[in-house]
């Protein structure tokens, strides 16, 4: 496991709301000077732990692990966009599908999916329970999925029953008009998710034969709130040398948990969200390679551990105020992840007897980082020591939202340049 370096300083240091842009231990950009700087670094033991004690753990960590996978090669086909994936969607609407497959087809899905790994488990059973744990109040993450079938498509009963009893939607066959197709999807897709998810969808694919759709929104309530005065424009730096100015929400004193991977050069910011949610960011030295490093290590193990060893400090903060949402289609990526086979037709039986294939896989992602919080960041006490460190997250970053007690991870992010995320209102 990489070592992580705790950047910790005795004595107190105290900051006054004017000094949003100093820092009074002065310690250099490069947190590496400053853990240089201390006579060893602070090292955690490795302890043997065992992470998974549940089933619903259990299938939320194979499914976590899809997901790194899966942003992986989004992530490579697109090395200079922003990034953005609810992967537990995506898995959702292919978790339901397995349900009309047999052999082959399931095999292939299961595959996709590390199913393997859990063949104890009665899967969508579990399933079901992961997803009401982690969309129960008051964590406020939503998330659909459904399957749509090609016009007037006549599917078997008991498939309908067992993907609505486990996964919570009926898949249903389009009426074969395309306007009126898409303006119904979207507007199943508003009100399901009470008018927080509009749009998802601009078009049907031609000789749509199996649509696999997928949404999630997230406007989370942090454990403790920025102040909306002390949102202010502030430099970002965009790669190529490029310095922008963006809302940053600021606090001289903010409640973090934090650290830095002498390995993979990089800050990491830990904010806790109402609802037993994390918010975790990786904030490289160098944009491109660092940021490379850090999408190759990313796993539900390596974050467990280095969740753990990450300290509980005071830091002087500022965090970009964004919207950020996606549209994607992901159906080349999951083919690199060995799902091909269904993107021919083939017999889906418990489905329909009609020959069946995968023709496209929308997803939607929306996650907002506000300032919206439960409770005002506490006062500095005087009379003990109280360690401060800086967190500006001034530059290309990766964030990673994941639910602490089931470990799922609910989206997983890469912000290279914030200025089409800030959102009509943030703009203003």
């Amino acid at each position: 496991m990489k070592i992580l370096t705790a950047l910790l300083f005795l004595g107190a240091a105290r900051l006054s709301s004017s000094q949003e842009d100093s820092f009074p231990l002065e310690p250099a950009e490069d947190a590496t000077s400053l853990s240089e700087s201390l006579d060893y670094p602070v090292e955690v033991e490795e302890e043997e732990e065992e992470i998974l004690t549940s089933s619903v753990q259990r299938l939320a960590y194979v499914i976590s692990d899809f997901g790194y996978d899966l942003y992986r090669l989004v992530a490579s086909r697109n090395p200079n966009d922003n990034v953005c994936l609810s992967p537990l969607s995506v898995a959702t609407t292919l978790s339901s599908l397995s349900l009309g497959t047999v052999s082959r087809g399931q095999q292939i899905l299961h595959g996709v999916l590390n199913y393997d790994l859990v063949k104890d488990l009665d899967i969508h059973s579990v399933y079901r329970d992961l997803l009401s744990e982690i969309t129960a109040l008051p964590k406020s993450f939503k998330t659909l999925s459904r399957i749509y079938t090609q016009k007037k498509l006549r599917m078997r009963l008991n498939f309908l029953k067992q993907v609505e009893k486990f996964y919570g939607t009926r898949p249903k066959a389009v009426f074969g008009n395309e306007q009126q197709d898409v303006q119904n999807i979207n507007q199943w897709m508003k009100s399901r998710s009470n008018g927080q998810i509009n749009q998802v969808i601009s078009s049907i694919p031609q000789d749509l034969s199996l649509l696999l759709l997928s949404a999630s929104h997230y406007k989370g309530q942090l454990l403790t709130k920025f102040k909306a005065a002390q949102t202010i424009q502030k430099p970002f730096s965009v790669d190529y040398g490029q310095v922008i100015s963006i809302p940053m929400m600021s606090d001289t004193h903010y409640p973090l948990r934090y650290g830095y991977d002498t390995e993979l050069s990089c800050k990491i910011g830990l904010f806790r969200y109402v609802g037993d949610i994390s918010l975790l960011i990786f904030l490289p030295a160098d944009i491109r390679r660092n940021m490379s490093l850090i999408e190759e290590n990313l796993n539900p193990v390596f974050l467990h551990d280095l969740v753990r060893q990450l300290q509980d400090v005071r830091a002087s903060v500022s965090l970009p105020k964004l919207k950020i949402a996606a549209d994607q289609e992901l159906k080349e990526s999951l083919g690199e992840m060995n799902l091909t086979p269904l993107y021919t037709p083939s017999r889906l039986n418990k489905i329909t007897n009609v020959p069946m294939m995968i023709s496209s896989i929308k997803h939607h992602a929306f996650l907002e980082l506000g300032e919206r919080g439960a409770q005002e960041s506490p006062p500095l006490d005087p009379r003990f020591g109280q360690i401060i460190m800086d967190f500006h997250v001034n530059r290309p970053f990766l964030l990673v939202l994941y639910d602490n007690p089931s470990g799922s991870l609910l989206h997983i992010a890469r912000v290279l340049d914030p200025r089409e995320l800030m959102g009509e209102s943030v703009r203003q």
